[in-house]
């Protein structure tokens, strides 16, 4: 699984904003962006080596170039996302209309399917491995800024400074605490994940972790 990626700027940057609106050439990049053709494509070539933008042939006239360019799925990643505000305002509605119990359930049962659908990447890996790769695919999913502490590559404690659910967790802290624990404990089943009152400072959720059956 791919780290988080770094945002390229200067000139890069400029090219990944233009192409998440459209598919471009060379050509119209350079003139859009008032630089040589021969600069841009040394920047695409970066850009493509970073997996964050894809060429496609064209049929093309004798005078047009025969290939565009677009982000890639990698490439559209990197640009911020208010998800959580709709993932707040969909918790919010079904609070109101099934109650917490139900909400709870609901939010357990998506966590489950996420779950179910990443489980093929992270493969027949043993306990630290596959924590390495559990750990790495949360950070490059969710972008969720956690620190994971412990011996021997399982973590004793995970703390959440960014997640889906940052909004809501002040008011109602058992919905994001039902997500992560299912969600991992599915993932890493001999995990037990537990709730802890989050330190000073810390924005998000913080989690013990330890094993079924201590």
């Amino acid at each position: 699984m791919p780290p988080s990626q770094v945002v390229p700027e200067g000139p890069k940057h400029a090219i990944l904003q233009l192409l998440l609106r459209e598919e471009l050439r060379p050509s119209d990049l350079a003139r859009r962006l008032g630089v040589t053709p021969t600069a841009i494509r040394q920047h695409l070539a970066t850009l493509a080596a970073l997996g964050l933008v894809e060429r496609r042939r064209v049929p093309a006239g004798a005078s047009r170039p025969p290939e565009v360019y677009r982000l890639s799925v990698e490439g559209r990643r990197i640009f911020p996302k208010r998800y959580d505000l709709l993932v707040a305002g969909l918790l919010e509605v079904l609070l109101e209309r099934t109650g917490p119990d139900r909400t709870l359930e609901t939010v357990a049962a998506v966590a489950r399917r996420l779950a179910e659908r990443v489980a093929p990447a992270l493969g027949d890996a043993p306990g630290r491995e596959r924590w390495t790769r559990l750990l790495a695919w949360l950070e490059h999913e969710f972008a969720w800024e956690a620190d994971a502490v412990g011996l021997g590559g399982a973590p004793r404690r995970l703390t959440i400074h960014q997640c889906p659910f940052q909004d809501v967790s002040s008011r109602h802290p058992s919905v994001c605490g039902v997500f992560f624990s299912t969600l991992i404990e599915t993932l890493q089943p001999a995990a037990r994940l537990e709730h802890a009152p989050n330190a000073p400072g810390e924005a998000c959720c913080a989690f013990v972790v330890g094993n079924h059956g201590r």
